[in-house]
């Protein structure tokens, strides 16, 4: 990275001194957008971490149709139906108890056609509550499309957020399939594809999106969803 914005600033001060002034709004430019980077990577130095990491380590490809998933299925039935990917399971984290008693997780590459982070899967009493996949945010649009041409239009969609985010939803034979609607306005924060079982929905009292959320947002989670819309229009 310091080779790279070496060379970007040694452009622009050639460029400045063979053409004049005229360059000198290019440097200020290119400048602005480094300092920009430099700011974005300092208060996200752990997001920053999580998204060079998958890319280290993740090779497997996650070939699923979520529809096979249901909340009967064993971490045994889920080892042979992640394929390739190498699970490696694990007693549940402190903190995320709401989850489940364990996880299987991993590293990978793709999700079917397209890049993906990590997957896991959470279990409660030995059978599968619920899963997810992370995908890049510059891939949002591309993942919804997959998700649409597999499993449909969404069945539910949230009009407004709840705690920040939209949620749009499918209705499968074991569960239900969530997708986040508006990719964040973080570039480091990925989307969710995140499928919960029909027991784990029921346990809870219902997970289906609803047509409007239920508003509990904080002043901050407003702004940051309103000027995210306004971004990406």
């Amino acid at each position: 990275m310091a080779t790279i914005q070496t060379s970007l600033s040694n452009q622009g001060f050639n460029m400045g001194m063979q053409t004049g002034n005229g360059a000198n709004p290019l440097r200020l430019l290119i400048l602005l957008a480094l300092l920009a980077l430099a700011v974005l990577a300092l208060f996200n130095r752990n997001l920053l971490w999580q998204n060079i990491r998958p890319w280290q380590r993740g090779q497997a490809t996650l070939s699923a149709d979520l529809r096979a998933l249901t909340g009967r299925m064993s971490e045994s039935d889920v080892v042979r139906f992640a394929g390739e990917v190498p699970l490696r399971c694990d007693p549940m984290p402190p903190g995320n108890e709401r989850l489940g008693d364990r996880v299987c997780h991993a590293y990978i590459r793709r999700f079917d056609e397209h890049r993906a982070y990590y997957v896991a899967f959470f279990f409660r009493d030995g059978r599968l509550a619920s899963m997810k996949v992370d995908v890049p945010w510059w891939l949002h649009g591309l993942m919804e499309t997959r998700l649409i041409a597999q499993y449909g239009p969404p069945q539910g969609r949230q009009l407004l957020p709840t705690n920040g985010e939209r949620l749009e939803g499918w209705q499968l034979p074991g569960g239900a399939v969530f997708y986040n609607r508006d990719p964040d306005l973080n570039p480091l924060q990925w989307n969710t594809v995140y499928w919960m079982s029909a027991e784990q929905s029921a346990q809870i009292g219902g997970a289906f999106v609803r047509g409007v959320g239920s508003h509990e947002n904080t002043p901050m989670q407003w702004m940051r969803w309103l000027l995210g819309r306004w971004v990406h229009g």
